[in-house]
């Protein structure tokens, strides 16, 4: 690697540090932003549960306090991408910032990290939530992996985010298009209903989805079954790199055509 490139280097992961810390000081005083991420999923557990007290199907108490958190985590991270873009273009600094030498790519990632990160708060809440008021035993089987998928879901969240920003630019009214994709995705990675009552074609689009990979590291590593918790962790990174990729080709395009239709700006 040459200079230069470690000059760059550092000075990418500088900005994006900071840039974190930053928008999560911003989201961490919105309440909306928290209502999403913590209170919503506090909400989906509790319905959760008593449907569950009164049907005879199996499922594991953790697994449905898992599902409820990974739907917050999904919400404030949709949330978040689509109100990015909406905050760049009031605040009139999204035209400028397209232009500066900096990639829009590592403009916009804080932001959907953030959001993803903030789901984090939302997860822990909702195991503690269901532990205190529904009795579920709050139990991990493998922690260290519980803990790496935590973050690799995170990190594949935020950029299945960041995939779905980069299209929003095309568009003034990007948060009412965000907001269309949050119930198919809950039901699509298997939040909602399992993934093998699904239609056999609509499970290949499953599995192209992080969350559904994320949903499946997090309970398999929480009920012991380290073998499938590896290998969901190991698709989260996998589609976390396809999604880098379709996102640096798709953004590029989006922007010249953003450009070229004047919807860079407020309209």
């Amino acid at each position: 690697m040459t200079a230069s490139a470690v000059l760059a280097l550092r000075a990418n992961s500088g900005y994006l540090a900071r840039s974190l810390r930053l928008e999560l000081r911003q989201l961490a005083r919105s309440r909306l932003y928290l209502f999403f991420a913590i209170v919503l999923p506090l909400i989906f557990a509790s319905l959760a549960f008593y449907m569950f007290r009164g049907s005879v199907r199996h499922t594991a108490p953790i697994s449905v306090a898992l599902s409820a958190g990974m739907m917050g985590m999904w919400s404030s991270t949709l949330l978040g991408s689509g109100n990015a873009i909406n905050r760049l273009r009031v605040s009139q600094v999204l035209e400028p910032l397209v232009a500066s030498p900096r990639s829009t790519f590592f403009v916009i990632l804080p932001f959907t990290l953030a959001t993803a990160s903030l789901g984090v708060y939302g997860l822990g809440a909702t195991l503690l939530w269901s532990a205190v008021l529904f009795s579920m035993p709050l139990h991990i089987a493998h922690p260290l992996l519980f803990a790496a998928a935590v973050l690799v879901t995170v990190l594949a969240l935020g950029l299945l985010g960041l995939l779905l920003a980069s299209g929003f630019i095309l568009y003034p009214t990007a948060q009412s298009l965000a907001n269309f994709f949050e119930y198919p995705v809950w039901i699509l990675s298997g939040m909602l209903v399992p993934i093998s009552t699904l239609p056999r074609p609509v499970r290949v689009v499953s599995h192209v989805l992080a969350p559904t990979w994320g949903v499946s590291a997090l309970e398999n590593a929480a009920l012991g079954s380290a073998g499938a918790a590896g290998r969901a962790v190991g698709m989260c990174l996998l589609l976390s790199a396809v999604y880098v990729g379709v996102t640096l080709l798709l953004l590029g395009r989006f922007e010249w055509l953003a450009r070229s239709s004047g919807t860079l700006a407020l309209q």
